[in-house]
């Protein structure tokens, strides 16, 4: 572990932390293109499975940062990485709540939800195209991609039991 690994590590997860308004699902692109296309610190498949982790586990999808943190840098970069994703962000919401309270009743907070629902929107679908590459490969894969998404648009079973199912479905079709 070097310095400026754990310092590349910083740039990385701190601009996305400060990004990642609307949730952390709109910087899983660019999370992807940093941690596999240009830092190579893991494959688009690696990507996909710490990305199903971090669902599964309590807490925001982005605790996945923790893994590859600790996968690249051991303890310290776990913790570099956790420090990087949260805090910055932590920190803005806190602020920008104390602001949005302070002007309760203010005909512009109903113009800036309207206006930003349908970036929101296409930043999940944008994180859903990026975290599907590299984890659907084949005829299989593709069937579970389709049934675990029509039955989130369709039902209310909750995410992490989907992945849980498809997770399950993989290692049984997929199996050597």
């Amino acid at each position: 572990m070097t310095f400026a690994l754990l310092l590349r590590l910083i740039t990385v997860f701190g601009t996305l932390s400060v990004l990642g308004f609307g949730g952390g699902k709109g910087i899983f692109p660019q999370m992807r293109l940093d941690a596999v296309d240009h830092d190579h610190w893991l494959t688009a498949a690696q990507f996909a499975q710490f990305y199903a982790i971090g669902k599964l586990v309590p807490g925001p999808a982005t605790i996945m940062v923790v893994l590859i943190g600790f996968g690249i840098a051991g303890l310290a970069g776990a913790a570099i990485a956790a420090i990087a994703m949260f805090v910055p962000s932590s920190i803005m919401m806190y602020v920008a709540g104390k602001v949005w309270d302070r002007y309760e009743g203010a005909p512009f907070r109903t113009i800036l939800a309207v206006g930003f629902a349908p970036l929101i929107v296409g930043l999940v679908w944008a994180s859903l195209a990026v975290i599907s590459h590299g984890a659907v490969d084949t005829p299989a894969g593709y069937v579970i991609a389709a049934s675990v998404a029509l039955l989130s648009l369709r039902t209310k079973i909750p995410t992490p039991l989907l992945i849980l199912v498809s997770g399950i479905a993989g290692a049984l079709a997929l199996a050597p």
